[in-house]
């Protein structure tokens, strides 16, 4: 009886168990049925009626009909599909519909979870779409476009990323709550320093530029690099030209300049006025002020390391610039989904087209020379400059661990000039300029395990620059005179990372440079025909320990060591970097160290990047030394409610500096430079204020102390920017104190003396003031498949005259001055698609 009873029992269980899946099953599969999404049920009407439906499936595929959905005839089916889904309906002919998503702007605040303080900035992104900076306005933020089955992700500095849906966003009432991020002091970053996609990175002071989401900075608007390097405290300019980059004291051949591996050894288009990386293929930039990691070697100034993209986009995009100098395009090709995609760009000025902002930087580069009677004339037809440059690269994602990259770069400058003697038709000049420099790199980068990874790269840089003058009276040659330079750099680079625990970590590395170098110079009238052959293997090791001690301080030990073939001399140069974290607001920090450099140009006393030799390199030999650099720093930074201060102190000095007089004698002595620089930013809403200052002091010493000839002992730079998406405003207004006088040292009694000279200032020139605005306007189409940005900038907006020097080789006698940069405006177009 027991077991017959059980039997029903175990009988019965089983009939209900078996009844209730049944149901839920079908249940379930009822619910899926009517549960139809958007896009099939268009595809049924389409069918049914005789209709067509155009719109984004991968934007509509998502969208779901409610399961009581019905309807009995077209219209009656659009007007439910409305009231359900989050779309209207355009007709745009006859039987033909175009399916619109409802897009909605959201706004909301947001706080840090713990505290319920407003956080001051965050960066949105919809989907997967690219990141966007966002200002608060009177606490709240605004997400523009949204359909409500988007995806947003909200991020913040110390905080961790929100996932939310767009849906809910529009249906929320509370802040959103984002929650602190515990995050190592080596991997903190302040966002934003100067602009948006300029960040610093506090455990090794350099700054990280991202330049597909840079902002706008005053001066100009299409993301040129060596604007956004100057406007970093401590960077300046201070002949006015944007390739004329110093850092601290240092002059421009003292800093590493690189893309892609690939070392620069020139200052720019048309003789530093245009910098000559294409701003829409360098990814990110990397600027050191401070002592350089123990993995850079060969410089005793500061660094600029830039990277291209380095991506497989999933889909072919093209990006066309133009502004009044230059036009250029890009384009972006996934050649193997997921695997393999190539890029290319390339830009150039417009051949025989001159334009205001041409003639400012004609007008800059030929001032003092013989060609400045002509330089307004740019581009006419007895003076023409030209100038392009093109960058590729090759992306290969070998596997999710290992990556392959060919990358190349050329760059070519030229200038033809035809001169004429105003009282003798029969006599002329040609004048003709010619830079060449191209670069290439093969890379390989893999990661082996969570804690080791490594890479291996071989590059190759190439420089020739000719410049040649000749002179003709009735057809018959009366002048020749030539200077040509040839740097050839081959390097390879071998490094490898090993993360030992989570707060140390060990970097080392090695690298063989094989410099070869020729200089000619042939001049008729002084009987000189020479040329000079040079050549130097270089080996460099670097090892260096990054160690977190608790997430309060962070350190890096690093040694630099070269054995420079030519002298057989092995140099070893200790560097050390300490950051301190004394709450969540402030940071300490210092660096020290030494370095060498061995590629090098001889100092001069001018500005002077057109005429004669100035351009060249050379190599340390019997009459010249290794420069020798030392750097030391100590400084702080605070940051906490849209507040930005931070504050350096530093000593640089370079010995063994190898001065070029005009009467061709070397000398051999020290620069020195001392000084602090000052930073404070604040942010309101969708308003910034920035104020930089810098106060230095810059001295030669060839057995005489004295300032040398770019010595500003005040630079001073008051900026407001305004972010009213989509249109943005910067204004910069500079002040820099004079520079040393600093008189011609005339060799002779013939010709122009001292005495013809109206020079009026004894020791400092006056102080010198510019004003500088930009302005953008973005914009796209309703379907958002292009988007375009249209900008204006100004240099120099009330035509400010600044004298920098007077010319050291034969200057004019009714104006000997060197100035900055006129009134320049520029117009730049440029759209994605």
């Amino acid at each position: 009886m027991i077991n017959t009873k059980r039997t029903r029992i175990t009988i019965v269980q089983y009939l209900i168990l078996l009844f209730m899946c049944f149901f839920y099953s079908h249940a379930s599969y009822s619910q899926n049925q009517s549960a139809q999404k958007l896009v099939d049920r268009l595809e049924t009407l389409q069918n049914t009626y005789g209709v067509a439906f155009t719109y984004n499936n991968s934007l509509l595929d998502q969208v779901l009909l409610p399961a009581n959905f019905n309807c009995d005839n077209l219209s009656n089916c659009i007007a439910a599909i409305k009231e359900n889904a989050p779309i209207n309906f355009l007709e745009n002919g006859p039987g033909s519909f175009m399916v619109v998503p409802i897009r909605k702007d959201v706004t909301f605040t947001v706080v840090d979870k713990d505290t319920g303080e407003s956080i001051g900035d965050i960066t949105v992104q919809v989907n997967k779409g690219e990141e966007r900076f966002l200002y608060p306005i009177k606490s709240t933020y605004t997400v523009k476009n949204l359909f409500p089955l988007d995806s947003v992700h909200i991020r913040s500095a110390f905080y961790n990323t929100l996932h939310v849906k767009a849906s809910e966003l529009l249906n929320m009432n509370t802040p959103l709550r984002l929650e602190q991020a515990m995050i190592h002091l080596n991997e903190v970053q302040i966002t934003d320093y100067l602009t948006r996609g300029v960040n610093t990175k506090i455990s090794d002071n350099t700054f990280q530029i991202n330049m597909e989401s840079l902002g706008l900075l005053a001066g100009e608007t299409d993301g040129d690099v060596f604007n956004v390097v100057k406007n970093i405290p401590g960077v300046h300019t201070p002949s006015g030209k944007p390739g004329n980059l110093n850092f601290r004291g240092s002059t421009f051949d003292q800093s590493l300049i690189e893309i892609d591996d690939i070392p620069i050894y020139h200052n720019g288009h048309f003789y530093g006025a245009i910098a000559p990386y294409n701003p829409t293929t360098v990814s990110n930039i990397e600027i050191q002020r401070n002592t350089l990691a123990a993995k850079w070697g060969g410089r005793v100034g500061g660094l600029i390391h830039m990277t291209t993209k380095n991506k497989v986009p999933d889909s072919t995009s093209y990006t066309v610039q133009a502004n009044m100098v230059y036009a250029g395009a890009t384009v972006e090709i996934p050649v193997v989904k997921d695997k393999l995609a190539f890029y290319v760009a390339g830009r150039s000025n417009y051949p025989g087209i001159n334009s205001p902002k041409l003639t400012a930087f004609s007008n800059l580069n030929f001032q003092g020379s013989r060609l400045e009677d002509v330089a307004d004339e740019v581009n006419s037809d007895n003076f023409e400059v030209g100038f392009y440059d093109i960058n590729s690269k090759l992306v290969y994602d070998i596997n999710e661990n290992h990556k392959a990259t060919v990358s190349y770069i050329n760059i070519q400058n030229r200038l033809s000039a035809t001169l004429e003697d105003f009282e003798d038709k029969d006599n002329k000049d040609f004048r003709d300029l010619y830079l060449d420099n191209w670069g290439m790199t093969i890379k390989w980068e893999g990661t082996f395990s969570d804690r080791l990874s490594a890479q291996a790269r071989l590059s190759k840089s190439s420089l020739y620059i000719d410049n040649k003058s000749e002179g003709f009276s009735a057809e018959e040659r009366s002048s020749f005179e030539k200077y040509s330079n040839t740097i050839n750099d081959t390097r390879f680079i071998s490094e490898v990372q090993l993360q030992i625990n989570e707060f140390t970590a060990l970097e080392t590395g090695y690298t063989l440079t094989d410099y070869s170098l020729r200089f000619d110079e042939r001049n008729d009238e002084e009987s000189i025909d020479n040329g000079r052959n040079q050549d130097a293997l270089n080996h460099s090791m670097f090892a260096s320990i990054n160690k977190n001690w608790n997430d309060k301080v962070t350190a890096n030990f690093g040694l630099h060591s070269d054995y420079y073939g030519p002298n057989k001399k092995l140099y070893a140069d200790p560097r050390v970097s300490i950051n301190v974290r004394t709450s969540d607001a402030l940071f300490l920090k210092t660096s020290a160290g030494r370095s060498h450099q061995f590629i090098q140009k001889k100092l001069r006393d001018d500005f002077d990047d057109f005429n004669d030799d100035s351009q060249f390199w050379f190599l340390p030999d019997q009459t010249t030394s290794v420069l020798e650099g030392y750097q030391t720093m100590l400084g702080a930074l605070y940051t906490k409610s849209g507040w930005l201060v931070d504050v350096e102190l530093y000593v640089r000095n370079t010995n063994n500096v190898t001065l070029q007089t005009n009467t061709e004698t070397l000398k051999e002595g020290k620069l020195k430079s001392i000084g602090a620089d000052f930073f404070v930013k604040k942010r309101w809403n969708n308003f910034e204020a920035l104020f930089s200052y810098s106060l230095s002091e810059v001295d030669t010493d060839f057995g005489e102390t004295l300032p040398i000839y770019f010595d500003q002992r005040h630079i001073l730079h008051v900026t407001g920017l305004w972010h009213l998406d989509p249109f943005n405003l910067a204004v910069t207004w500079g002040y820099f104190s004079g520079m040393p006088v600093v008189v011609p040292d005339f060799e002779t009694d013939e010709g122009t003396s001292q005495s013809d000279l109206d020079i009026v200032y004894t020791n400092r020139f006056p102080s010198m003031h510019q004003l500088d605005v930009s302005a953008t306007y973005a914009f796209t189409n309703t379907r958002k498949t292009w988007k375009g940005i249209v900008g204006l900038s100004i240099l120099n907006l009330y035509d400010q005259d600044n004298i920098v020097n007077i010319f050291q080789n034969e200057p004019p006698v009714d104006d000997p001055y060197r100035k900055t940069i006129d009134f320049a405006p520029n117009l730049q177009l440029s759209i994605q698609f």
